[in-house]
Formats: C-alpha cells, structure tokens, sequence
C-alpha cells in the first residue's frame, strides 16, 4: 500500500469515528448530560458530557465571528492537504508517521468543519434540556445558517477541555510531530520537489 493510500485510509477512517460519535451525541443527549463517567478515589478520570463549542480550541473566542473562524479552518485544512500531497510527490519519500500525523491532522480539522458547515443546518438545537432532532438540510427547525455550527465536544479527562475524536487526533499528532519529526518540520516546504 502507498503512503498516500495508507493517509487517505487514515483519513476516512477518523472521519468515520468522529462523526458517528457525535451524531450520536448530538442526537442522543442534551447540551450538558453526562452520558457515562468513571470515577475513583474521588477523581473522574472519565466522563463523557455533551458539550458544544462555539469557538476554538477550549472554546476559545479568538477570531470573535464564527463564519471568519470556520473560513479560517477551511484555509488551513487545505494548506495541511496540499502539503500532505506535495508530500506524497517527492522523489525521496518521507517518514510514514510523518505523513500519518499530516494524515491525522486533516482528518481531525476536517470533522471540527462538518460540524462548523453543516450542523447548524441538520439540527435543531440541543440547549435548554432539548434533545437536538435531525431536520435534514431541508427541515424546518435547525439552529444556525451555513458556516455557523457549534462543534460537538464530549470526551473528558482530569485537568483537559472537553473535546472530541477530531481534537484528539490535532493533539496527538502535533505532540508526535514536535517529539519524533523535527527533522521533517525543519524541512517544512509549500515549494513542489523539482
């Protein structure tokens, strides 16, 4: 199997993850429930509580419009996926886990932004103790136009931000990136192979 081939697979397959978890969520809890958690010695280590954001990373309002914020991630997933193809183009390939985590990268900017582009559309709300309901992109009833969706947050640990698969793949493979690939990031190049 190809490098290429092997990030495409890796792609689907947390696309496919996050998103049934979420339609799940979504569909299954309202805005604050707590669907399961795990607790000993007086700490939670576990909870899954439904949460949605409507900002950044930890909810963060850093670009103060939603449809700004939602451009802006759509602008980076796809500097992240010419990269990851410039990649699969060189003469001298790289490391498979360097484009893995690229892989993961995309994969989990990508589920933030169906939740961003389409969710407010699909959905009715799920706050104030209602169980959101999917409408369709034709129903009557969902919560925000194109653009303007909230992220469906919830897994959570001690000490963490509520989050989800897509924040857990961005995480995971920045932190791999910065710990086993400084020679790739040092080489870092939007410039084709000649």
């Amino acid at each position: 199997m190809t490098q290429g081939r092997m990030a495409v697979l890796v792609i689907i397959a947390v696309l496919l993850a996050d998103q049934i978890v979420k339609i799940w969520v979504k569909t299954h809890m309202a805005t604050g429930d707590v669907a399961c958690e795990w607790n000993a010695w007086g700490i939670d280590w576990f909870r899954m509580t439904f949460l949605e954001n409507p900002g950044a990373a930890g909810g963060l309002q850093i670009f103060g419009n939603k449809v700004f914020l939602t451009l802006f991630r759509l602008f980076a997933m796809t500097v992240v996926g010419y990269y990851m193809w410039l990649l699969t183009q060189r003469k001298t390939p790289v490391r498979t886990g360097y484009l893995i985590c690229c892989a993961l990268i995309f994969a989990g900017a990508a589920g933030n932004l169906i939740d961003c582009m389409f969710y407010g559309l699909i959905f009715t709300t799920s706050q104030g103790g209602a169980i959101a309901e999917f409408v369709g992109f034709a129903g009557e009833g969902h919560y925000a136009g194109f653009l303007e969706g909230r992220v469906v947050d919830m897994f959570e640990l001690p000490f963490t931000f509520v989050w989800n698969i897509a924040d857990a793949a961005i995480t995971i493979s920045i932190v791999m990136i910065f710990l086993l690939y400084r020679k790739e990031i040092s080489q870092f190049s939007l410039k084709r192979e000649q």
